[in-house]
Formats: structure tokens, C-alpha cells, sequence
């Protein structure tokens, strides 16, 4: 098929296989964007592992890549030329609620629709790919409710699939924590998100940030260390609450980052490690806990937020950074996968395979593997 690409298209549960579509018409209001890198995000260890419920579909939502068409109404709309270097949303919107007129496309009340357009082949490429995802293809069909962010032409591809990541660290950390200078910062978990944290923590004039993670992630403090981290703390050989208060002369912390598990192991050390009037940010959603101690809340006139997502604003914020180059970011995207070991990439990131593995990328122009 002379005009047609590639895809690693999810067929199960931990299955993909790679398939040929053919290149799919861009109509006056959509567009075409030529993949040149994908990150693998946590959510997609989390989909790749979920039953199928709409049929087969292809994943990957830290898409960076270069236009190569458009409309000339997607031209005028989104203000970009073909050739351009683009990071994409993960979000399809509407681009006309409270929600995206404010930037947090995540709480748009169509983020999320999978559209079915009329006419479509069975096996065209449009179907397979969703409102979030569809990267790990060589080319992305670029609906018309698509958002963008413009990427510098020097930064490497890699390092460009950290803006989303990253994005969520200035979100969480700086937007939402209030994180600010001589501030002092316990972010719990050194994953790519954490390590966004770190960035943003620095970046935002923190006096003193610590990192705290499990010994398996020995190499990831250590990075933690050279993005800027004062402080990193084994929790499974040092007493997470007595080493932040050793570190901050008894007083406490003024933001926690619970960008690990959200769960009582996380929660309660981290409530015990404020300051009063500190501020809580969990990230991840876990199930009822026993026991929450409102009183230490209460007592400590304590905050805590629930966040998830970006706004835009804080995804133009990481692309600055990553473009500084102050940091040593290809520390950061440390493995980088073929399409034809999409599946491989996704056990990394759980665990499976190669050690020390922080941020996953995949090339779609590398040959698949073969059997």
C-alpha cells in the first residue's frame, strides 16, 4: 500500500499488533499531523491493562509531531503552517465552554466523546484513533476540536513528550499548590510527574524541596537530585515524618505533593509532615480511608486538593523550561521504543524490563519488530 502508515493498535488486554491503514482524507477543518514521538504515560499502563470496550483502537497521548496538512479553515482556526513542530492536547473539546474558554480543556463536558463520522470505512484510521490517544501511529488525524502548543525547532522530540507530564507538575505544584519562594516542598513519588514537580518547584523560587520514593527508586531520587532537589528520602529505611522535621528544624513542610499512591500510606505521613496552614495535593485516586484524621486537619488549619490534569497555561509553562535547556532533561527520557514494541514500552513503564526507566518514548518511523 504506497500511501499507506503504520499503527500499533490495541486488540486486548496487554496486546497490540501493528496495522496498515490507508492515509485518511483531511477535510477543510481538520488536519494531519506526521508523528515524530509519543510518551507513555501512567494512564496508558492503566488503559493497555483494560478490557476492550469499543473494539480495537490505537493509544498514546503525549503526541509531538509536524503538521503535515490542513485545511484552510483548521489553517485559519488553529493559526499554525504545515512543517510547524507540535505538541497536541490530549484533550478533543469543544472549545467554546467556561471550561476551555479558562484552558482546562480537562473539564470540558465533551472532553472524552469518541466521534463515529458518517461514511467511515470499518477500518479506517479516524476510528481507531480517540478523543485521547492515537499517537502510536506514524501519522495522527487531527480532528477539528484538537488544541495545540507550538514547540521551539531545537528542542529534541523526546524532551518535548515531557511537556504534558511536566505541565501537570506546574499545575499541581505552582497554579494549584501556590508553591512560591522560601517555600518548602515534600513531593512524594520521583516519576516523571514528580520530577515535573521538582522542576516546577525550583523554577518557582522553593527554598527547600524534598523528594521522597521506595528504594527501587533509587536511580530516579538521584535525578531528582540533579533537577534540583535539596533533600531525598528512602521511605523504606528512613521515617518519612521525623526526616522532614529533622530537615526543616522541627517545623514542617508548607506543600506535600502525593503524586504516588493517594492512599493512607501516603496520606497520613504527609498530613503529619505539614505545617500549620500547609497545604495537601493529591494526585491519584484511591479508595475509601479508615480513620482520616480531621482533628490533625482541623487542628493545623490544613488544605487539601484533589487535582488531575493541566490547563493549558501550565503546558506553555513546562515548554518554556524544557526549552531553557537548564536542565539535564535527557536524564528524564531515559528509553525509547520502536512501534513494533509499543507493548514492551508499556511493561517498562509498569516495571517490566529494563531498569532504571522514567520516561518512555516511541519512535513510530523505527522498523516494527518482527516475530
Amino acid at each position: 500500500m504506497a500511501a499507506g502508515l503504520l499503527a500499533a493498535v490495541k486488540i486486548g488486554v496487554q496486546q497490540t499488533e501493528i496495522r496498515e491503514f490507508a492515509m485518511p482524507d483531511v477535510p477543510a477543518d481538520a488536519g494531519l499531523l506526521r508523528v515524530e514521538a509519543v510518551g507513555v504515560c501512567g494512564t496508558d499502563v492503566h488503559t493497555y491493562c483494560e478490557p476492550l470496550s469499543n473494539g480495537p483502537f490505537i493509544m498514546g497521548h503525549e503526541n509531538v509531531g509536524r503538521i503535515a496538512s490542513m485545511g484552510p479553515i483548521a489553517a485559519q482556526r488553529w493559526g499554525l503552517r504545515t512543517g510547524d513542530l507540535v505538541l497536541v492536547e490530549g484533550y478533543r473539546v469543544c472549545g467554546h465552554c467556561d471550561s476551555c474558554l479558562s484552558g482546562y480543556f480537562g473539564y470540558c463536558p465533551r472532553e472524552g466523546g469518541e466521534e463515529s463520522p458518517e461514511g467511515l470505512r470499518p477500518d479506517s484510521l479516524v476510528r481507531f484513533q480517540p478523543s485521547r490517544g492515537g499517537g502510536f501511529s506514524q501519522y495522527l488525524y487531527l480532528h477539528p476540536g484538537s488544541r495545540f502548543h507550538k514547540i521551539p525547532d531545537h528542542v529534541p522530540v523526546e524532551q518535548a513528550t515531557l511537556a504534558l507530564p511536566f505541565g501537570n507538575g506546574w499545575q499541581w505544584t505552582y497554579l494549584d499548590g501556590g508553591v512560591g519562594p522560601g517555600k518548602t516542598v515534600l513531593i512524594q513519588g520521583p516519576g516523571q510527574q514528580g520530577l515535573g514537580c521538582v522542576v516546577a518547584s525550583r523554577e518557582a523560587g522553593a527554598g527547600c524541596i524534598i523528594v521522597s520514593g521506595l528504594a527501587s527508586d533509587a536511580k530516579r531520587l538521584e535525578v531528582a537530585r540533579r533537577l534540583g532537589a535539596d533533600f531525598t528520602i528512602n521511605v523504606d529505611s528512613e521515617n518519612l515524618v521525623d526526616r522532614v522535621k529533622e530537615l526543616t528544624g522541627g517545623r514542617g513542610i508548607d506543600l506535600a505533593l502525593d503524586v504516588a499512591t493517594g492512599s493512607a500510606a501516603t496520606v497520613l505521613p504527609a498530613i503529619q509532615a505539614l505545617a500549620a496552614r500547609g497545604t495537601l495535593v493529591i494526585v491519584p485516586r484511591s479508595g475509601k480511608m479508615a480513620d482520616f484524621p480531621m482533628d490533625v486537619v482541623h487542628g493545623k488549619s490544613l488544605t487539601l486538593k484533589c487535582v488531575r490534569g493541566h490547563s493549558y497555561q501550565a503546558v506553555e509553562m513546562a515548554i518554556r523550561v524544557i526549552a531553557s535547556g537548564k536542565y539535564p532533561l535527557e536524564e528524564v527520557t531515559s528509553h525509547k521504543f520502536g512501534l513494533g514494541q509499543v507493548d514492551k514500552a508499556i511493561r517498562a513503564v509498569e516495571g517490566e524490563g529494563p531498569t532504571g526507566v522514567i520516561h518512555v518514548t516511541i519512535d513510530p518511523w523505527s522498523l516494527p519488530e518482527r516475530p
